[in-house]
């Protein structure tokens, strides 16, 4: 019984249906790595490899590879960053539309959200269950019930869960047994059981870390081989040519001082000394720039896997060739790697505490967004969207927790050095438009206010006829008229 049908029939209401939904018919089909007797306890899987000792060994390789460990936090904390929040799920993103308040269930989860058990919070049993994820590709959290109603959450160790189950997949439980021999038993509403996709399908999903381990074996072996040259200071590789009369005792004994004085750090700048005509050759120069490229390689292999840009992980690239900008990679991380992993935790909380737990509907759990833009980037939005007039000067002011000014919620749009409200836009779209058409066939007396501009085409003017053309000795005459014609008196224009 649901908090909401148990309330309902303490107040006298109508009671309703469970949330819960009703138990689905069984399936034909059967899933990979499920023999025919099923998921036990002691058979997890007809694939004949150890699950525990497979785990293990991707344990070990996401603590002992760094970028293994970067890749992995940085995923983790990216998707678990804004913290667990509940949401409306009828709001649009509009903002034209106040969300109700929040029901009785809501708050119930809420409040069980803020305090998971004594010694865990909400963010750090997701970014464990995402840890898991991206190691070892499924992820456990124990539930815990209190008169039908989750009231605790708890991580669980994947590597010591057993989930049983029959040949066609469907779980009736799950079995924890630790290294130390010790054994729990869970019933399926007891555990959440997240996973990732898997090829073949199946109850167990297939990690990043699993696909990588060929670049990060290969990865530790050259790190292992840096370890080894460096600890014994980078020396030389060199040829001796004992002279015949030698014994095997003597080049042995040769040998252990070499060991003893010249390898080392400790040792460095030592000169070779030898003494009975024996000669010393150098083989090859050193490597160490070739291992700390096949190191670089293999690194760039490894955070690909996981999906996570070079700039996540520390790594610096000269110039960004060929990587995009980092707004543009930060847009990819988010949709690519991100995303998609927290819309599967989200979709398991949702159903099993939301749904499930409490009875739901109408509300959801989400991830508050948080903004990782640069701030040159945040501003130059801003201020495309108050020209443009999608925002208002008070709209910009609030936005940057700034007091509204008056006269600052009438949009604007900025024209380079000229603007205009977007309420005078009908009077200042004609007129612009009348004087673009001012000289042409197309000239109008001036636009009425509120009305429709129609466009008619008139007649040209006539054309005046030419004037004629004047000699020299005729323009010259015309002048000499027009300056007597000004005199006192006049002068007749015969004197002229």
């Amino acid at each position: 019984m649901s908090l909401r049908t148990w309330w309902q029939g303490l107040t006298g209401q109508a009671e309703i249906l469970e949330t819960a939904p009703a138990k689905a018919p069984e399936r034909a089909g059967y899933e990979y790595g499920i023999g025919p007797g099923g998921l036990t306890e002691n058979m997890q899987g007809t694939t004949g490899t150890d699950r525990r000792g497979t785990l293990t060994q991707l344990y070990d390789a996401y603590l002992a590879c760094p970028w293994a460990w970067a890749s992995v936090n940085a995923i983790a904390r990216t998707v678990t960053a804004g913290g667990l929040v509940m949401d409306w799920a009828n709001d649009d993103g509009q903002g034209d539309e106040e969300p109700p308040e929040k029901p009785a269930e809501v708050l119930l989860l809420e409040r069980m959200i803020s305090f998971c058990n004594p010694r865990e919070n909400i963010r750090q049993i997701l970014r464990g269950a995402v840890t898991d994820l991206l190691v070892f590709g499924d992820a456990f959290i124990e539930v815990v019930w209190l008169a039908g109603q989750p009231v605790a959450l708890y991580s669980l160790d994947c590597p010591s869960m057993r989930p049983i189950a029959d040949e066609h997949g469907q779980v009736t439980g799950y079995v924890q047994v630790t290294e130390q021999g010790q054994r729990a038993t869970f019933e399926p509403r007891e555990v959440i059981h997240i996973s990732l996709d898997s090829p073949r399908s199946g109850l167990f999903g297939v990690s990043p870390t699993q696909a990588a381990m060929l670049p990060i074996t290969s990865w530790l072996f050259a790190a292992a081989t840096s370890k080894e040259i460096f600890r014994k200071g980078s020396p030389p590789q060199i040829h001796v040519d004992f002279p015949a009369n030698f014994s095997p005792a003597e080049m042995n004994r040769w040998n252990a001082q070499y060991q003893q004085r010249n390898i080392g750090p400790r040792n460095i700048g030592t000169p070779i000394s030898t003494k009975g005509g024996a000669q010393i050759q150098e083989l090859a120069q050193g490597r160490t720039v070739d291992y700390l490229k096949f190191l670089d390689q293999r690194r760039d292999e490894i955070i690909a896997t996981y999906g996570v840009p070079p700039a996540k992980v520390g790594i610096i690239e000269s110039g960004n060739l060929g990587g995009g900008t980092g707004e543009s990679q930060d847009r990819t991380f988010m949709v690519n790697t991100v995303q998609p992993i927290a819309e599967l935790i989200l979709e398991a909380l949702n159903f099993h505490l939301g749904r499930v737990g409490f009875g739901i509907e109408g509300w959801r759990m989400k991830f508050r967004d948080v903004d990782m833009r640069d701030s040159k980037t945040v501003e130059e939005i801003r201020d495309m969207r108050l020209r443009s007039g999608a925002w208002s000067l008070n709209r910009y002011r609030a936005d940057i927790n700034e007091p509204p000014v008056e006269g600052g919620d009438q949009p604007l749009l900025v024209d380079r050095t000229n603007f205009v409200l977007w309420s005078d836009m009908d009077a200042m779209s004609r007129a612009t438009v009348a004087d673009r058409l001012k000289g042409t066939s197309f000239d109008l007396d001036g636009p009425t206010p509120g009305a429709p501009l129609e466009l008619v085409a008139t007649e040209p003017p006539a054309a005046a006829p030419p004037a004629p053309t004047e000699t020299r000795q005729q323009q010259y005459k015309r002048r000499l008229r027009e300056a007597l014609a000004s005199l006192p008196g006049g002068v007749d224009e015969r004197a002229a």
